[in-house]
């Protein structure tokens, strides 16, 4: 199953094994080789802000709920 025979009796390989010479050599050109470069940044950048957000989400609830509490106090206070 890993290559086909054609008509005149050779041996071509499959659509797996072209797609992936093909990927290959994309990816080791230098446009393919910045392109993988910026997916992979990129990718990094969204994997740091899912895991690095829950405690900053957990900081920022709490350091607006302290404003929101000392503003009221001081409206009561100059009111």
């Amino acid at each position: 199953m890993s290559s086909e025979v054609s008509l005149d009796g050779q041996e071509r390989p499959n659509f797996l094994r072209r797609a992936g010479k093909g990927c290959l050599k994309a990816a080791c050109s230098q446009i393919g080789l910045v392109i993988l470069v910026i997916i992979y940044v990129l990718l990094g950048a969204v994997l740091f802000e899912y895991l690095e957000s829950g405690p900053e989400v957990v900081k920022r609830s709490a350091i607006q709920r302290s404003r929101d509490e000392c503003l009221k106090e001081l409206w009561a206070i100059t009111g």
